[in-house]
Order: structure tokens, then C-alpha cells, then sequence
């Protein structure tokens, strides 16, 4: 027998299988630090809200957590986050707040706890780290951007808009819808290519962002249609927005593989005081119809009565 085969040959290992687990060494866990509502009902399913110092949830316009809820008080509850515990105090609401359905005046909050707001607002606390918060933000803004433009997705439009439209005529306040369509979109993808339209209608989006009001939502329609859902304004209202962002439209220079191009919008809007039919739907049928009456009528335009 060879000295190399009686000889015992061990070779490195990242781990010894027979020492003592003390003595393994282990990364330190990640503080779970951070207090996150995620949002699991309303119009924004799904959105998180950092639990930091004071936190107020309510129906009312100032509250950091807002619900159009008619069940909730205006200020229903508030969270405080205090010497790292974070209570939930009942603000004197009328129909209560819960915690794993248990109603309360204040309770200091746990990982996965439940917490309703009069009949069905609800929301489940959370804590975590930052990197588990910024995976959760991003899982949230994915589903209700559209991926191309980065404004809101229909979906998303459609379940907002059906909330603005409720809080409107509850509250008997204006809403309207404005209905942009870039015109002869189709001759852009044939004479430069798709990319070049993809080009053409992330900066229309792009444009149409800057020009609306923070509490505004902007969202792709459907292909080359982009849509405005905006809060307290009227008939005038909008018609003047829309020959803002038509005229907006019109002046855009767009570099593209460097070749400028250019683009025109027809436009149709509708405020829901105008409407035969005061639903969500019935407004977003007017505007798309006034939308397609300035189509038919040169593109380029405006059409709202």
C-alpha cells in the first residue's frame, strides 16, 4: 500500500457537522423594526402605510389612512407609535374600533393583528424590516401601474373611480372625467415601429402627470387612450384641463433614434352633474362618447357637451 493511500486525506469543509451549535456561526436577524398597516379593504387594496410616530385613520380628507367609508368618523382612530410600541387608541368613534374583532379604547398592537373601523374598513399591522417594507411597496405599486407608462392601470382606475364617484354623490360635490386618445396612433407603429409609439406614449403620459393636480389619477384606458378622474371640478373645469393637455400635446417635441416626432390628442370630458346616468359608468360612457365625437369631428380637439 502507497503512503498517499494509507494516509487518512481530509479535505476543508464549511461547516463541521459535529460541533456543538454555540459554536456555529449564525448572522444576526434583521431588527423587525418597522410598523407597516397594510391596507385589506377599499379602493387601495393592498397599500401599506408606515406606522411612524402619529398615524390618524378616517373618513376625513386629513386623515393619513383615509377611507370613504360612511360607517367611519371623520377621525375614528389613531395610532401612536411610543418607547417602540405602537397603540391604537379609538378617537370617540361611533361605531368602534376592533382588534381581531374585540372592540376597543386603546390596545397596544402585535405582528398580524387584525384591526377593523366601523362596519368593514380593515387593516392587518405588521412588523418588519426595511427590506421586507420596500419588497411589499413595490409588490403594491406593480399591480396598480401600468408597466409601459407608469401611470395607473385600468383596474386600478376603475375600482378608484367607482369610490370618487360613491364620495361625489353622497356628499354632492363635482366630478369629472377627461378621455385623451392620441390621434392616428396606429400611422406611428407602422412608419417607425412599436418601440417608437411605446416612445410616443410614455412621454403623453409623462406630460399629462405634470399637469394634474396631486390628488388627480391618471391612467391608461386601454392602448393609446389615457384617462383623468379629478376631484371638485365641473364642466368648465374640465374642458379647460383637457385644452391644457391637448395644447400640451400638440407643442410636444419627442426625440426618438434621433428623428423628432409628434402627435395630436382628441379629447372628450364629462362632469357627473352632466350625466343621464350619475354611476361610474355612466360617466366614463359620456366622456368616451364626447371623445369620439371630436374624433369625428377633425381630432385635435375638445369636446365636452
Amino acid at each position: 500500500m502507497s503512503r498517499l493511500s494509507a494516509q487518512r486525506v481530509s479535505f476543508p469543509t464549511l461547516l463541521d457537522l459535529d460541533a456543538p451549535a454555540s459554536s456555529v456561526p449564525r448572522l444576526a436577524p434583521k431588527p423587525m423594526d418597522r410598523g407597516v398597516l397594510v391596507q385589506m379593504s377599499g379602493a387601495e387594496t393592498g397599500r401599506i402605510h408606515r406606522a411612524v410616530g402619529l398615524v390618524t385613520l378616517g373618513r376625513g380628507e386629513a386623515c393619513t389612512v383615509r377611507f370613504d367609508d360612511g360607517t367611519l368618523s371623520r377621525v375614528h382612530a389613531r395610532l401612536i407609535e411610543r418607547d417602540e410600541e405602537h397603540i391604537l387608541e379609538d378617537a370617540g368613534s361611533l361605531n368602534g374600533t376592533f382588534v381581531n374583532e374585540r372592540r376597543i379604547t386603546s390596545a397596544v398592537l402585535f405582528d398580524g393583528d387584525r384591526l377593523r373601523l366601523g362596519s368593514g374598513a380593515t387593516l392587518r399591522f405588521h412588523l418588519i424590516d426595511e427590506e421586507e417594507e420596500r419588497a411589499l411597496v413595490r409588490t403594491y405599486d406593480s399591480s396598480i401601474r401600468d408597466g409601459l407608462t407608469g401611470v395607473f392601470n385600468r383596474r386600478h382606475l376603475e375600482e378608484r373611480l367607482a369610490s370618487e364617484t360613491a364620495f361625489a354623490l353622497r356628499h354632492g360635490t363635482d366630478l369629472s372625467v377627461v378621455m385623451i386618445d392620441l390621434d392616428h396612433f396606429k400611422r406611428i407603429n407602422d412608419a417607425r415601429g412599436h418601440l417608437a409609439g411605446d416612445a410616443v406614449l410614455r412621454h403623453a403620459s409623462t406630460l399629462i402627470s405634470a399637469l394634474v393636480r396631486m390628488e388627480d389619477i391618471v391612467a391608461r384606458y386601454g392602448g393609446e387612450e389615457l384617462c383623468i378622474v379629478t376631484r371638485g371640478v365641473g364642466t368648465e373645469g374640465a374642458a379647460l384641463l383637457g385644452e391644457r393637455i391637448r395644447a400640451s400635446i400638440e407643442d410636444a417635441r419627442i426625440l426618438f433614434e434621433g428623428a423628432i416626432l409628434r402627435v395630436t390628442a382628441s379629447v372628450g370630458t364629462a362632469a357627473l352633474a352632466d350625466c343621464t346616468v350619475r354611476t361610474a359608468a355612466g360617466l366614463v360612457a359620456r366622456a368616451d362618447g364626447l371623445l369620439y365625437q371630436a374624433k369625428s369631428l377633425g381630432r385635435n380637439r375638445v369636446e365636452s357637451r
